[in-house]
């Protein structure tokens, strides 16, 4: 993968116009008369090694897209970001929900695309568990090898993210000279950082020592996983420093208060009241979301902690108490991983 050194907010701009053509054009063929059949063909991969079933070349196409393209990752990056995570989890999971789900609600044109989908909106428990599993299986250390998932749950993302263009350009009035494509290749960079740098911001917020080369080992694993979803390659960070202009130019583009954006979030903080009844963090969900996101972006989603409640706020004591609560006093995919199936079956 190859990298510009520079993405500036002129170019930005252009990409919001640029989606992910071979997944939009598979979505063009099905729907909306043949949804079912697409539906069928993809139930059939549930592991890298399964063959896709099917004759139409535009699924054809995208199946080799991703396949083709992880014959070429580096087997030493994706090591290093896979130990990373290990190392990390059970943090790394927490931060998933209460960090990098709200951190990408506050983009304002992108929380459009988001609000229409009654899923995200009224079932917001079922949007973090099939967000936690994508990461559990794009992370683990067989991610990528004949039975994982990574491939599978690839390609699966980038025809969700091609049917929410379809969706909402043509069942609401969307406007995309002034929002740009849903689902563009702008606010799909966003969310690759959201899931990598921003993670990283969050686990030194809660005290983890994280070095430079640690950071940008997770950053360039998301980097693979954001190549293989269609994320442009010049969207693509290639050191923490372009990460972290690239974050700040788009922050600074996309965020801003919106209705979208606090609806979004108030039914996440209503979910995390829920979950986190008798637990070490019961009535301290929404505190703990602001600290993380810190006060500016807190105000654009309309979080009601108080300054004094979030500077008094001592996130390790409520953190790691929590860790502990669920056994997770030793980090690893494997601790985090039993948890997460836990819940699942609640």
């Amino acid at each position: 993968m190859t990298s510009l050194s520079h993405i500036s907010k002129k170019n930005l701009t252009l990409f919001r116009q640029q989606t992910d053509p071979l997944a939009d054009a598979v979505i063009s063929t099905y729907f909306p008369e043949r949804r079912q059949e697409l539906q069928q063909a993809i139930d059939g991969l549930t592991s890298n090694s399964a063959e896709l079933i099917t004759s139409e070349e535009t699924l054809l196409v995208l199946y080799n897209d991703v396949h083709d393209k992880s014959e070429q990752l580096s087997p030493e990056l994706l090591k290093a970001g896979q130990q990373f995570f290990n190392q990390h989890a059970s943090d790394i999971m927490l931060l998933l929900g209460m960090l990098s789900l709200p951190y990408c609600y506050a983009a304002a044109n992108g929380a459009e695309v988001l609000i229409h989908s009654k899923r995200i909106l009224e079932e917001p428990e079922k949007r973090l568990l099939e967000t936690a599993e994508f990461v559990f299986n794009v992370c683990s250390r067989n991610a990528f090898k004949p039975k994982g998932k990574a491939l599978t749950d690839i390609l699966k993302v980038r025809l969700m993210h091609a049917a929410a263009r379809w969706y909402a350009k043509n069942t609401i009035d969307w406007n995309s000279e002034t929002l740009g494509e849903p689902v563009n290749q702008e606010d799909m960079a966003g969310t690759n950082l959201a899931f990598s740098l921003v993670v990283i911001r969050g686990l030194k917020k809660l005290g983890k020592g994280i070095s430079s080369d640690e950071a940008f080992s997770y950053i360039n694993y998301w980097n693979q996983i954001g190549w293989l979803l269609g994320v442009n390659e010049q969207l693509l960070p290639a050191s923490n420093k372009q990460a972290y202009v690239l974050e700040r130019n788009i922050r600074e583009r996309q965020f801003k208060p919106s209705e979208s954006g606090r609806r979004l979030t108030q039914s996440l903080l209503r979910y995390f009241e829920v979950a986190t009844k008798e637990s070490p963090l019961q009535g301290q969900s929404t505190t703990m979301v602001s600290y993380l996101l810190g006060e500016r972006v807190s105000d654009m989603l309309g979080l009601k902690s108080s300054v004094d409640d979030t500077m008094l706020f001592q996130p390790y004591k409520y953190f790691f108490k929590f860790q502990n609560a669920l056994s997770l006093r030793n980090d690893s995919y494997a601790a985090a991983l039993k948890q997460f199936k836990a819940v699942q079956n609640k």
